[in-house]
């Protein structure tokens, strides 16, 4: 489900998600009649009052479309050839809607998920702002590093070294942690790049998503 004109437009225009229904308000649909005339039998026109009982918004918008979850094509030439993200047990609505944007602004594409929470929880697309239309994201295990042994791992550990002296490639995958127990004991195998992001200060950690900002501004800075 998803809720706001600004997506639903991305959505229309991009046809990248396949449209189960759309429900909107009628000045919505008739400023957006042209972008509309191939989804006619997938429109209910709702009132605002009827539209605010469907929502999971306290302030809805004008429009709400239903979308069927895509089935992810793993591409492994654009895979072995760019940075991906891995997010391990990522569990926070707002982190990982938070993670999704970051990735988008980054330009990474694929974004790989070991037991997180549902992409397509509400929380989690409006977090997203969008992002989630733009980034891959695509659920796993473990055999996404062992089909790969070519590409390097980062992970995220205390113990790491400083990721501003580190030698970072623009190939391979970044392991983010979950937020209160970092990486996952049987993950740590699979990195071949521990790194940490230096503290300046007395915080005993940061948070999973300004975490990940961080560590892929560093990578794109390279």
């Amino acid at each position: 489900m998803v809720e706001g004109d600004k997506m639903a437009l991305e959505i229309l225009i991009g046809g990248q998600f396949k449209i189960h229904s759309i429900y909107a308000v009628a000045d919505w649909l008739t400023e957006n009649a042209p972008l509309l005339a191939h989804h006619q039998d997938k429109i209910a026109e709702v009132s605002e009052r009827e539209l605010k009982s469907i929502s999971s918004l306290t302030t809805p918008n004008r429009v709400l479309c239903i979308l069927e979850i895509p089935n992810a094509k793993l591409d492994d030439t654009r895979i072995a050839n760019s940075l991906s993200l891995v997010l391990d047990n990522i569990q926070d609505p707002g982190n990982m809607g938070s993670i999704l944007r970051t990735a988008d602004w980054f330009g990474i594409e694929h974004v790989f998920c070991l037991d997180c929470v549902d992409i397509y929880n509400p929380k989690v697309v409006q977090a997203t702002m969008g992002a989630f239309l733009r980034v891959r994201v695509i659920p796993t295990d473990t055999t996404i590093f062992e089909h790969r042994h070519q590409l390097p791992v980062y992970g995220t550990f205390l113990n790491g070294e400083n990721i501003y002296d580190t030698d970072l490639k623009q190939k391979g995958f970044i392991v983010i942690g979950n937020e209160g127990r970092g990486i996952r004991p049987h993950i740590t195998p699979f990195i071949s790049h521990k790194i940490k992001i230096p503290a300046y200060g007395k915080a005993e950690s940061l948070n999973a998503a300004v975490a990940t900002g961080v560590v892929c501004s560093v990578f794109r800075s390279r």
